[in-house]
């Protein structure tokens, strides 16, 4: 009897857990848990949800880039936008110059997107067609600030229609117009620009308003045709286009 109940005693004296132990144990797995959920999310929008980008306004021929963070997935934004103004010396030259027609008094209300990064991946808009010609380098100036210098009568021509096309998204017309300025022989004669641009461009017109009503975008190439023949009235090709489109 003794020996079973000295043994009965030693059991129930050995030490266990106490409910609050255990309530302290699992508190701190559940914090522990918390912080390294926190990190995991605060990594994943420092990745993911860094939103970036650079925007073009034509009527100012401006430049900014931009910049915020959202909910990676969600796209909701979660911080404000930040913007920074980056015009280039090619456009400071132009409005300078008076090559382009710039609101006085007002802030540009069209922005243009140049480029959009979300997280790693990036993605390039069309804008980019003029604001990558710009940054062009020659030696160690913009290319563009050398030929204006050279060629003022003509750049007097070419930016103005560049502008045009700008404010019209007609930026896959740009480069084009672009190498026909450069590639165009003679002096620096306005005249002759005028005319090359004038013919190429009603070219150019009339091969994007067939494309649109091919393509059933009807609506779209009305306006186009409207544009063009506002720029044009004379024409024959586009008067021709007019009457066939009904």
């Amino acid at each position: 009897m003794v020996g079973i109940v000295s043994t009965s005693v030693s059991t129930s004296n050995s030490p266990r857990p106490s409910s609050r132990a255990r309530r302290g144990s699992r508190r701190s797995l559940i914090i522990v848990c918390t912080i390294l959920s926190l990190f995991l999310v605060a990594a994943v929008v420092a990745i993911k949800g860094n939103v970036s980008g650079t925007e073009f306004a034509p009527s100012h021929f401006q430049t900014r880039d931009f910049a915020f963070y959202e909910i990676p997935f969600l796209h909701i934004q979660i911080t404000p936008i930040t913007r920074k103004n980056t015009t280039g010396a090619v456009q400071r030259q132009l409005r300078a110059k008076g090559w382009i027609a710039v609101p006085r008094g007002k802030k540009p209300t069209h922005w243009h997107l140049v480029s959009l990064s979300r997280g790693p991946s990036a993605t390039p808009a069309v804008a980019g067609l003029l604001t990558d010609e710009m940054r062009i380098q020659d030696s160690a100036s913009p290319f563009w600030v050398g030929w204006n210098t050279d060629h003022p009568n003509r750049a007097s021509v070419l930016w103005p229609t560049v502008q045009q096309l700008a404010e019209r998204e007609l930026y896959v017309l740009i480069p084009e117009l672009f190498q026909l300025a450069r590639t165009l022989p003679g002096k620096d004669n306005a005249a002759e620009l005028t005319a090359a641009i004038d013919r190429w461009l009603i070219g150019q017109y009339v091969g994007l308003v067939k494309d649109l009503r091919d393509a059933d975008r009807g609506v779209l190439a009305d306006e186009l045709l409207a544009e063009a023949i506002r720029d044009y009235p004379s024409s024959p090709e586009l008067a021709d286009l007019h009457s066939s489109g009904g």
